[in-house]
């Protein structure tokens, strides 16, 4: 029975062989196949392999990588752009809503000083009232100011002195009106901040829950970004993701140096490591400047060009070069996906690429690069070559 065994497996491996194919290694007989593809498949090896044993991944497992991407860049995009919206109403609220505090506190000090006042003028023509008590009434004592032939400066006092009461009684008035209306004024925007506390509340609790939602995205987003750049197929997001980041985009348009021609790779960043820095993480010199930011924010183009080329699987993971004439390029590094093809035409701060960790990175940053020509080693220093341009850095 054994022998019957062995014999009909010898066969099956015979004719296979013949039609050029390998069967599955099923059963103690093919227990060793596994390790002789394994061993064929280490690199340095790949190149004496028949093309169908190349060390790639089967078409399948690249597609669900492009699909991770696409669904994890996605929700970035979407997560960023909501998160903006909150954080601007967010902002906006909340400036209103210190405005009126303030207006609240200086309503309530005039109101103060109206009261004051008021209170002033009312015992002032209350003094006024009691002399002329004191002295008589007013037609008596013209009547006889009169008949005494009393001097006329005495009539011309009195009648200032009514004057003086009159204008006094006109001020009180006055300043009564004012604190009737500085304190409806004052209650009407206390009841205006209250509700702008209350909604500054509420999108504070919103801006907060879709933080930690965009935190967990771009965790997603760096992982499959990786393996992206890892399986050769360089960050690429279908057309309906590229589509929703051009709209997100607009939403947030970049802040273009005068004249419009060149505006900054990214809008918010810490600038970290410089150009022609050294240490353990370079073959010679740092080539760049690497501006700090989330995974996925936002990239762009800083100037007018062409996507020259999109390359990943180096230490530069998936970046892209964006000429933008006769010796100028820019090189955008270490981004976790594209939004744009290689030979599309792009114009000054329009978004190409969300930004990431892929190649040679220690942390999220686009490491930026301003050449005299596509290859490394044609750089300059990119802060002064912006600034140069109005470009603030």
């Amino acid at each position: 029975m054994l022998r019957t065994t062995r014999m009909t497996l010898s066969l099956v491996v015979a004719l296979s062989a013949t039609a050029g194919t390998v069967p599955a290694a099923t059963g103690a007989a093919f227990a060793e196949a596994p390790a002789v593809m394994t061993a064929a498949a280490e690199p340095g090896a790949a190149g004496h392999l028949p093309p169908s044993f190349a060390p790639l991944r089967p078409p399948e497992a690249r597609d669900q990588v492009t699909d991770r991407l696409a669904a994890a860049s996605l929700e970035v995009i979407r997560l960023g752009r909501d998160a903006g919206r909150t954080g601007r109403s967010y902002a906006a609220v909340l400036r209103a809503a210190r405005v009126g505090h303030a207006r609240i506190s200086r309503l309530h000090t005039e109101l103060r000083r109206e009261q004051r006042t008021a209170g002033e003028l009312r015992r002032r023509a209350g003094r006024i009232a009691v002399a002329q008590y004191r002295t008589g009434r007013r037609l008596p004592v013209q009547r006889s100011a009169r008949a005494s032939g009393a001097p006329q400066a005495v009539l011309r006092a009195y009648r200032k002195a009514e004057r003086r009461q009159r204008l006094l009684a006109a001020h009180a008035r006055d300043a009564l009106r004012a604190r009737r209306s500085l304190a409806v004024d004052s209650v009407a925007t206390y009841i205006r901040t209250a509700e702008l506390d209350t909604r500054r509340t509420r999108l504070d609790a919103e801006r907060r829950r879709i933080g930690r939602r965009l935190g967990a995205a771009r965790g997603l987003l760096h992982k499959a970004s990786r393996q992206s750049a890892r399986s050769g197929r360089c960050g690429r997001l279908p057309g309906t993701v590229s589509a929703v980041a051009k709209r997100s985009a607009t939403e947030v348009p970049p802040v273009p140096a005068p004249g419009g021609r060149w505006a900054r790779p990214v809008e918010r960043y810490q600038l970290s490591a410089g150009f022609g820095g050294a240490g353990s993480r370079w073959a010679h010199r740092h080539t760049g400047q690497d501006f700090a930011v989330p995974v996925g924010t936002p990239v762009r183009s800083v100037g007018r060009g062409r996507v020259l080329s999109l390359t990943c699987g180096d230490d530069f993971g998936i970046s892209m070069v964006v000429q933008h004439g006769a010796g100028t390029f820019t090189q955008y590094a270490h981004l976790s996906a594209v939004v744009v093809r290689a030979g599309q035409q792009v114009r000054t701060g329009q978004q190409i690429a969300l930004s990431g960790s892929t190649g040679n990175s220690t942390g999220p940053h686009v490491h930026f690069e301003v050449r005299r020509t596509p290859q490394v080693g044609s750089g300059v220093d990119p802060v002064p070559w912006l600034r140069g341009r109005g470009v603030r850095v």
